[in-house]
C-alpha cells in the first residue's frame, strides 16, 4: 500500500476530527458525559465542552501534517506511521484502562471503534509500505 493512501486517510480522519470538535464541541461533550450526568451536573458538561474546544488544534495539526507529508520520503513516512501507532496505542491504553472506570464518563468501546480503524490502517500501512 502506497504510504501516500495511509498518510491521506488518516489526515484526513484526524483533520475532519478536529473540525468536528471545533463546531460541535458541545454535542461531543454530551455524547461523553450522557445526558443524565450533563442534566445533573452542567458544570460537568461545560468542563467536556471545553475538553473538546482543546483537542481540536491538536488532531486538525496531526491530520493536517499526514496530509502535508504525504509525498516525503518512504523512511519519513514510516517514521510518522511509527509515532502515530504509538500515539494511538496510547490514547486507546487510556481508553480501556481510565476511560471505562471513570464514573463521570459514558465510555463505550463504539466511541473507540474509528480509532480503533485508524491504527489499524496505521499498522498495515506500515507494513505494506512502498
Amino acid at each position: 500500500m502506497k504510504t501516500s493512501l495511509t498518510l491521506t486517510i488518516l489526515g484526513a480522519y484526524n483533520a475532519l476530527m478536529g473540525i468536528m470538535m471545533l463546531f460541535a464541541p458541545g454535542a461531543m461533550a454530551l455524547q461523553m458525559v450522557g445526558e443524565t450526568r450533563a442534566t445533573e451536573t452542567p458544570e460537568l458538561l461545560e468542563m467536556a465542552t471545553m475538553f473538546h474546544y482543546g483537542l481540536s488544534p491538536a488532531l486538525l495539526m496531526v491530520g493536517l501534517t499526514l496530509i502535508m507529508i504525504r509525498s516525503c520520503a518512504l523512511e519519513t513516512a514510516k517514521n510518522a506511521l511509527i509515532a502515530y501507532v504509538i500515539g494511538t496505542g496510547v490514547l486507546l491504553t487510556l481508553f480501556f484502562t481510565v476511560f471505562t472506570n471513570a464514573s463521570v464518563m459514558d465510555f463505550s468501546v463504539e466511541m473507540a471503534a474509528p480509532d480503533i480503524i485508524a491504527l489499524a490502517l496505521a499498522i498495515f500501512g506500515l507494513m505494506k509500505a512502498k
